[in-house]
């Protein structure tokens, strides 16, 4: 478990590398929609889940940190947080109204076929995570590997859903909260 011990060191002892705030494309988008039932897949120490919880939803997140874990459980609402990688998650079909992949590259692609299915008609996926450029800047240390998505990789995974916004963009990430090369995707199951 290297990888949940050094996401709880992240969410214990470096919380300068993100925003505690949720991300403002999720919000952005779910505030268009009737609250359901939300997934964030990697959902880190709640951020996103806590907001979505908090305006109605009823969300699942999972992560792999028993500290991030810990952290979403503090909130009371309807929030199941659960320690568990996103590839041992029965994501199901047709069972939710939102997922959301935030700053989780590599999960959004290898699962794409399982979250597509995972969605209800009409529901949509909110993606947000640094463009493969943001190697050039010396990031390479967050993850301990490659870094990013690739230009149009989310939307060759994703050509089964509506595109209802697409855009590779330099914009303030919330990891490292520096100007950075972005990709931004939100989609909808027909």
């Amino acid at each position: 478990m290297a990888e949940a011990e050094r996401w709880d060191r992240v969410y214990a002892q470096e919380r300068q590398l993100f925003t505690t705030e949720p991300n403002a494309l999720l919000v952005e988008t779910a505030r268009g929609m009737t609250p359901g039932r939300a997934l964030d897949i990697g959902m880190g120490q709640g951020r996103n889940a806590v907001w979505l919880a908090g305006h109605g939803w009823d969300v699942t997140g999972l992560d792999v940190s028993g500290e991030g874990v810990r952290e979403a459980r503090a909130y009371t609402g309807k929030l199941h947080a659960l320690q568990t990688a996103a590839e041992d998650f029965d994501i199901g079909e047709e069972q939710w109204d939102l997922i959301a992949g935030i700053y989780v590259h590599g999960i959004m692609l290898r699962e794409s076929e399982r979250i597509i299915a995972g969605l209800r008609a009409g529901g949509r996926l909110v993606v947000e995570g640094f463009h493969r450029d943001v190697m050039k800047l010396g990031f390479e240390g967050l993850t301990g590997g490659l870094l990013g998505y690739k230009t149009n990789a989310l939307l060759r995974h994703y050509l089964k859903l509506c595109v209802e916004r697409y855009e590779e963009r330099s914009a303030l990430a919330d990891w490292r909260r520096v100007e950075a090369p972005l990709v931004r995707l939100v989609a909808r199951k027909p």
